[in-house]
């Protein structure tokens, strides 16, 4: 399959780690110094047979010249029993160098601040370089926690540090490089308790890189028995090759989409036939046109393969589509998607790809695929490239080094190329198969994202087993639609970053290049390639631009207001809604937020009642973006118009009369107030919009739209009794609800008292969040009590780097839920009179709030029951997150009173919706009366 890559500008990236370095003096990134610091550190030196002595003094010098740290330093000969020489050392982490090594200034206090930051970490893991006669060389930028990458090589080497504790309950370690490995792959390590700190702490002296031994791999061999796993082990090219052997091999379909390409065929039919597996099956299903001479072919072609032809005639083509309709014909229980142009070339293979997959936790499995000369082809999938995706190591050799280390190692990688990629069954059909809203490219690498946001991984097998030539039968043209689809999934990692690379390594490049600061952010190449200006938004504290920008055209006249009276008084009575034009602002995200219940309510009505939705955007013109938002987030709204307007009154009156109209922002209020040829004019109205805003000509402006006599349809009874009850306006009302696909508290786990408690705070500084009290309340709670709270921010736009927060940046909505179970305590300060829908999200997944003690509220927050309600003050929403982190019957208490709230009022969209079809085709007749 053609990998996804937008065009990339000439030389993203720099060349030298001289020229990364200067830009880093450049950008002015000292470490920042605790002098309150409580975590302890040892260091073990270890002094190798024929060592220099002044090996050792260069290292104890740069433990003598560290920042905010004074450790306790020992120096032991290689073949030291570790557990001994653990044993009498009062510390909390402990590194092991080799005599020579040397740590930079700041590198405790970078780990102590990551533990401090996250106090479950029991293992932190930094970049290193190399020492050659004062320059400094040859960096090694580590990934995130890549337990199959450990597998193969010990790819922390000695850049790590790791709890004593953990270190000292293993025994039979020695002091050498096949003793530390031995002991990172038996401390139980997990993604949960593993950190990184992408920076260089430690330089070490010029040697050759420790590759794996024999011995190493019978070790590796033994670690895996010892944790119920068996395989055989063996040695390749200084590498650990590991082949996992279940206790029964599962069935297997190997699926090959081709366009009857027989040439390729003809190469890769005999190369499956020499696998060695004990139960697989082949289809081909083909979409070059059936005949009986092709037919004939086939049974010639086909050996001793148990081997079944499917003829395809659907157009146009759909690459993921036919994947799924072959998927879909086979029974095998693994299913290995793989390209016709590929060929087998060790008869293995499929016994490696399998063992490997069925491993705890592997979403899928690929391979490092060669071109025919022998270069590497694909090495997993990264994000980033032109915007989009590409292939890892592409053009490069095998076994070659790199900045993030040798080609040759295991990977784990967001995705992996559907060339040749195995999945089980059941994960395959639980993410409903390829995403079939990519017509060519991209929906292979959905797959492995769709495997990470559901905790699993994705490992590509470095060894040369499959060749993939490349000789693709449908060109190289990738339909611009793809690129649209591939935005929306794509986006939370463009705009994060790959976590199995490093932020010291260019987005931009698939053959490994220091990242430059002059590298264009990914999100701003994509957006790009789709027509769409890139704009980076901060809250600013003046609001008197953007009122002056929009005084003309948030404006509605008196006789404008008098005719929404008068056209309502025509349509008095029941009047069947056959079509909808929803006013719609522009797009940032359709998976959040207010434009994401517009969308929904448009999709129920749609499906369930036949209404055509048009969406009126009041953007530039682009109809394949804002169709692509739409259906990436609701895929039932395909078939919906779009129309653009620029909100001048000539545009408004220039789009298509419609039975109703909705307003979802008080801008689009004043427009549909102005729209001609509307029998009833609507107002989603989700929150006081008023209270976005400071008092000022905005807060006027919007307040003004409740007095335009459209009927609303209100996101909570609380917003209902503002309409209604303080405007006078007519109204009816709905609960919001949550995905409880999504949002539910299966899999929360029973923590140990010495975990520490987890706080959840939603980190944009927008005035309605109340960020400034949240953020200052938040820091006195880490400074009572340190390593016993971890704090996790998401959605931190403008998260100071000074907090000792976990930044989570921008997330996939589909991952937060499995975040939130993790979650201990939630704490929200909407200052409007809606709560947004954090809470409730946090709530159906067990989180118990500390949220604003007002009246709007009632109906979701009952004080001591299902949360702890506080004064908007400083010291009261520290006083009620210091008791909920000290009381945990407290927590769990709440915990249970908040499901039980969601269960009752908030876990079924459908029946929250449920009357606003009856509401728009008669509001006079369907409103409600307030108590």
């Amino acid at each position: 399959m053609i990998e996804l890559s937008a065009p990339v500008a000439p030389g993203p990236g720099l060349d030298t780690y001289e020229e990364w370095r200067a830009q880093l003096d450049q950008e002015h990134t000292p470490t920042t110094v605790r002098s309150d610091a409580t975590t302890t550190f040892a260091v073990v030196v270890e002094t190798r047979p024929g060592a220099e002595p002044d090996e050792f003094e260069a290292t104890r010098r740069s433990i003598s010249e560290l920042d905010g740290a004074t450790p306790i330093v020992l120096r032991a000969n290689s073949g030291t029993d570790l557990a001994e020489l653990l044993e009498p050392i009062d510390a909390d982490f402990v590194l092991f160098l080799t005599a020579g090594s040397q740590l930079e200034p700041g590198a405790l206090e970078e780990i102590s601040r990551a533990h401090r930051i996250d106090p479950s970490l029991e293992a932190i893991g930094f970049d290193t370089d190399t020492l050659d006669h004062e320059r400094r060389t040859d960096p090694h930028f580590r990934p995130e926690w890549s337990p199959e990458m450990l597998l193969g090589a010990n790819y922390f080497g000695r850049a790590f540090a790791i709890r004593v504790d953990l270190a000292r309950r293993i025994d039979g370690i020695r002091l050498d490089d096949h003793g530390i490995w031995r002991l990172l792959l038996s401390a139980g390590l997990s993604e949960r308790i593993v950190g990184r700190v992408p920076k260089v702490l430690m330089s070490e002296p010029r040697r050759t890189r420790a590759i794996a031994t024999a011995r190493d791999a019978e070790m590796v061999r033994e670690v895996l028995s010892e944790r119920g796993e068996r395989a055989e082990t063996s040695l390749e090219d200084g590498v650990v090759r590991v082949r996992f052997i279940p206790e029964t091999w599962p069935t297997v379909s190997i699926v090959i989409p081709t366009r009857h390409g027989r040439a390729n065929l003809s190469r890769l039919l005999p190369s499956l036939e020499r696998t060695e597996y004990p139960g697989f099956d082949v289809v081909v299903i083909d979409n070059g046109g059936q005949s009986d001479e092709r037919d004939e072919w086939y049974v010639n072609a086909k050996g001793d393969l148990d081997l079944r032809i499917l003829w395809w005639t659907e157009e146009p083509f759909n690459y993921s589509r036919v994947n799924n309709v072959a998927a879909r014909a086979c029974t095998g229980e693994i299913l290995v998607m793989l390209n016709d142009d590929t060929e087998i070339v060790d008869p293995n293979w499929l016994r490696e790809m399998v063992g490997l997959l069925l491993r705890d936790g592997i979403g899928t499995v690929g391979l490092q695929l060669r071109q025919g000369e022998g270069l590497i082809q694909h090495g997993g999938v990264m994000l980033g490239p032109g915007g989009f995706a590409d292939n890892l190591f592409t053009g490069m050799t095998p076994g070659s080094d790199s900045l993030v280390g040798p080609t040759g190692w295991y990977r784990n990688t967001l995705a992996v190329t559907g060339a040749c990629v195995a999945i089980r069954r059941s994960d395959f059909e639980s993410v409903g198969g390829l995403d079939e809203r990519f017509i060519l490219c991209g929906s292979d690498v959905v797959l492995g994202l769709d495997q990470i946001l559901r905790g699993r991984r994705n490992a590509v097998i470095p060894f040369d087993t499959v060749r993939h030539y490349e000789s693709l039968t449908r060109g190289t043209s990738v339909p611009l639609e793809d690129f649209y689809a591939s935005y929306w999934r794509y986006h939370p990692w463009l705009a994060a970053g790959d976590p199995y690379l490093s932020p010291n390594v260019s987005q931009l490049s698939a053959v490994p290049r220091f990242r430059s600061s002059r590298d264009e952010r990914p999100v701003k190449l994509a957006l790009q390639v789709m027509g769409r200006a890139y704009i980076q938004v901060k809250q600013g504290s003046s609001i008197s631009e953007e009122a002056t920008g929009l005084i003309h055209q948030a404006s509605v006249s008196r006789s404008d207001v008098d005719r929404v009276h008068a056209d309502h008084a025509a349509a008095d009575g029941f009047h069947q809604v056959e079509t909808i034009n929803w006013f719609i602002p522009d797009i940032d995200m359709p998976f959040f937020g207010g434009l994401n219940t517009a969308f929904r309510i448009a999709e129920k009505l749609a499906l369930q009642n036949g209404v055509q939705n048009r969406f009126v955007f009041l953007a530039e013109p682009n109809e394949q973006f804002f169709r692509s938002a739409l259906v990436a987030a609701f895929p039932g709204l395909a078939d919906a118009e779009i129309h653009f307007y620029n909100g001048t009154d000539d545009s408004i009156a220039a789009l298509p009369q419609a039975d109703a109209a909705v307003a979802t922002l008080w801008l689009t209020a004043d427009h549909v107030a102005k729209a001609p040829g509307v029998r009833r004019k609507f107002y989603l109205m989700q929150d006081y919009e008023p209270g976005f805003y400071p008092a000022s000509t905005l807060y006027a402006m919007a307040e003004e739209t409740y007095r335009l006599g459209l009927y609303a349809i209100c996101n909570t009874r609380s917003m209902y009794e503002i309409y209604a009850g303080l405007y006078g306006g007519k109204a009816m009302y709905f609960d919001p609800a949550v995905d409880r696909t999504i949002y539910h508290a299966e899999g929360r786990r029973e923590k140990g008292d010495d975990e520490p408690v987890t706080i959840f705070v939603y980190a944009r500084d927008h005035f309605r969040n109340c960020w400034e009290l949240a953020y200052a309340a938040l820091r006195e709670i880490k400074r009572i009590h340190g390593d016993r709270v971890r704090i996790v921010a998401a959605g931190a736009r403008y998260l100071p780097q000074t907090a000792d927060f976990i930044d989570l940046g921008l997330l996939d909505y589909r991952a937060t839920g499995a975040i939130y179970r993790e979650t201990d305590i939630g704490l929200t300060l909407q200052i409007s009179r809606h709560p947004s829908y954090l809470p409730l999200e946090l709530m159906a997944c067990g989180v118990p709030m500390v949220a604003p003690d007002s009246s709007w509220f009632s109906w979701l927050f009952q004080d001591g029951d299902n949360s702890l309600l506080a004064m908007r003050t400083y010291d009261d929403i520290v006083e009620r997150l210091d008791r909920l982190v000290r009381d945990s019957e407290l927590r769990a208490r709440l915990s249970k009173g908040a499901l039980e709230r969601i269960d009752a009022n908030h876990s079924d969209w459908d029946a929250a919706l449920s009357g606003i079809y009856g509401y728009l085709c008669d509001p006079e007749g369907a409103a409600p009366a307030i108590a």
